[in-house]
């Protein structure tokens, strides 16, 4: 297959940073380390376009293709099945992977649609599909989404189609049949039964593997304004750029129309990805009041009563007043809407839901443009804080550089380890040991704070950064000379990120080792690394406290020839590796031991089952006083 210079060097991150783990592929299953150039694009590709990484992934991501898997497929070249914020909804995420021996091919409109289709008769109208549903590859994904629904109440997955190459994705030439495939024939089921069509070439995969984020080129936006044009202001700051603020900046109000004519337009999140969260569904409480007000006759205070959208982009042009339509239009290069996430998905769903749409009202909203150069990122990280100032997360590519990751990457620095922040060890020689600030954080969790329970159940890297959670573990007092007022001091959280992500790194990589010969007495083992990976550290708590102590003083002695010689990494990995076998045997009787009313039927509800962690962690408070 094709393989550009920049997808060889995203290649070769991906197999080191998830090198612990396994891909699902068949006959040709393998480690992450061992994979071929096709298996490991196509797992790259899929965690990138699902933003699904860590546990989460490899556990539910297979690969069904032919050629590859040896399973008779038809179309479906791999699924996933996971799992979202309510138990009640489950993705369905179905994969067609083209790989190219050049660039110069380009996404196949009539092969995208025939897929579409496929997918849609089969998944969204089952009561469609024809015989070819006895295929075992769809048979096999089926009984999975069948199995979750079993006719309980309340119950839906929602469907994603995901159509990859690594040449060319959407272009000039294929951009206005495939936009009638994605935004025309299945519109209909996009906006009632939230059924997504994706469709990404290399560069698509390239952005979101370098900055996380598809680029939006140009978009227009229409600004109502009123016959005396005084209905906007804008603030053109251009002569004193120096002073760091924005260029321009534009307030004034759109048309809620506006915004869910983006939404129709892109698939992908490509809008809300500098947002510091994404959707949370219509359930929520501040949602469920949005879509009452606009299907009710309270629509006319909407602008009054929302806090409205903030946009950023990289160029604002200002265009003329429409006299008739009275509106201001605006170009938008590179925009990203910062706040108003939850407002526009739910005046979205609103306007197409079954049982709103006819209410729908149309109204206005309040919007704040900021045209903010490229390089003005302490601006652009403070203006998304701000405008997101009322919501509990934080995104963890917003803190890679907050004060605490810098000094903790200059500390690692110094034992000769990366600490990547974001993406620094694509740059560095692949010799050097990684410890990743997302890893780093979920390693802390499971082993210092022996919280696995709420990794499983949903604690991925993006909400470990949440404001409470991210100062749990980087907590800004450290940076102080003295350290906090408990006595905790940087460098010795520094020692702690290493020893649990290399707990954790280790736990991973012996676990498929072990799995076989313990599956039928452990049969939680696969997903099991969080609380192994405390179990291990309750296990030998006094020589990893030791381990972490000598760091410590080696460190304050500035004896720098040791920090970077001893070969710590390697001596906690000894560790792990020496007593994992005893680890895993009284980890086993601890599984065995469990209350008869604590149902161990379900795998993935026990690992996130509070009584289970309740038993958990007094095995681990035994294991630690004796």
């Amino acid at each position: 297959m094709y393989v550009s210079d920049l997808l060889r060097a995203e290649l070769d991150f991906f197999r080191r940073t998830n090198e612990h783990y396994s891909i699902e592929a068949g006959q040709q299953s393998c480690r992450v380390s061992d994979a071929s150039d096709e298996i490991l694009y196509m797992a790259m590709s899929a965690s990138l376009v699902m933003d699904y990484s860590e546990e989460g992934f490899f556990e539910n991501f297979h690969i069904t293709d032919k050629s590859i898997s040896g399973k008779k497929e038809l179309l479906i070249d791999a699924y996933a099945f996971i799992e979202t914020d309510s138990s009640l909804v489950r993705q369905l995420h179905l994969f067609q992977f083209k790989n190219y021996q050049s660039y110069d091919s380009a996404a196949s409109p009539v092969e995208l649609l025939n897929f579409a289709t496929f997918v849609n008769n089969n998944f969204v109208h089952p009561s469609m599909s024809d015989e070819t549903t006895s295929n075992p590859v769809v048979a096999e994904i089926k009984q999975i989404h069948d199995g979750f629904l079993n006719g309980r109440r309340g119950r839906r997955v929602t469907v994603f189609c995901h159509y990859i190459n690594n040449a060319q994705g959407i272009t000039r030439g294929n951009e206005k049949q495939i936009n009638e495939v994605v935004m025309g024939r299945f519109m209909y089921d996009r906006q009632t039964n939230g059924f997504t069509i994706q469709v990404n070439g290399l560069n698509d995969i390239l952005d979101l593997a370098t900055t996380g984020k598809i680029r939006i080129d140009n978009e227009t936006i229409d600004m109502v304004v009123d016959s005396q044009n005084n209905s906007y202001r804008l603030e053109d700051n251009t002569g004193s750029y120096g002073l760091g603020l924005p260029k321009k900046v534009i307030i004034g109000m759109c048309n809620i129309n506006e915004f869910i004519r983006l939404q129709n337009k892109y698939h992908h999140n490509q809008l809300y990805t500098e947002n510091i969260r994404l959707y949370l569904g219509d359930r929520g409480t501040v949602n469920k009041d949005i879509i009452q007000t606009i299907t009710s006759n309270d629509s006319i205070w909407f602008p009054y009563m929302n806090n409205g959208i903030s946009i950023i982009c990289d160029k604002l042009i200002i265009g003329n007043v429409n006299t008739t339509k009275k509106s201001l239009q605006l170009t938008l290069d590179n925009m990203q809407i910062i706040n108003g996430c939850q407002t526009i998905n739910a005046l979205y769903s609103a306007k197409y839901k079954e049982n709103t749409k006819d209410n729908f009202r149309a109204a206005t909203v309040l919007v704040r443009i900021y045209e903010i150069s490229p390089d003005q990122t302490d601006f652009k990280m403070n203006v998304i804080k701000a405008t997101n100032n009322q919501n509990a997360v934080k995104s963890y590519s917003l803190m890679a550089n907050d004060p605490i990751q810098i000094e903790l990457a200059g500390m690692f620095k110094k034992f000769d380890i990366i600490y990547d922040r974001k993406g620094e060890s694509k740059q560095n020689n692949k010799h050097h040991p990684i410890i990743s600030m997302t890893t780093a954080a979920l390693a802390h969790r499971a082993v210092y704070q022996f919280k696995a329970r709420s990794l499983r159940a949903g604690l991925g890297k993006a909400r470990v950064f949440m404001k409470g959670e991210y100062e749990s573990v980087f907590d800004n007092e450290l940076l102080n000379e003295n350290g906090t007022e408990n006595g905790e001091t940087l460098i010795g959280r520094c020692s702690e990120l290493l020893i649990s992500s290399i707990i954790l790194d280790t736990v991973r990589d012996l676990i498929p080792t072990f799995a076989n010969k313990y599956a039928k007495r452990l049969p939680i083992i696969r997903k099991s690394a969080y609380y192994l990976a405390g179990y291990q550290y309750a296990f030998k708590k006094t020589e990893f406290d030791s381990l972490a102590q000598d760091i410590c003083t080696t460190y304050d002695s500035g004896d720098l020839q040791k920090l970077r010689h001893y070969g710590y990494p390697k001596k906690i990995e000894e560790i792990v590796r020496s007593s994992f076998t005893d680890v895993l045997n009284d980890f086993m009787e601890f599984y065995s031991s469990l209350k008869k009313d604590i149902d161990k039927s379900d795998i993935d509800n026990l690992l996130k089952d509070k009584d289970f962690e309740i038993e958990y962690k007094k095995r681990i408070e035994t294991i630690i006083q004796s």
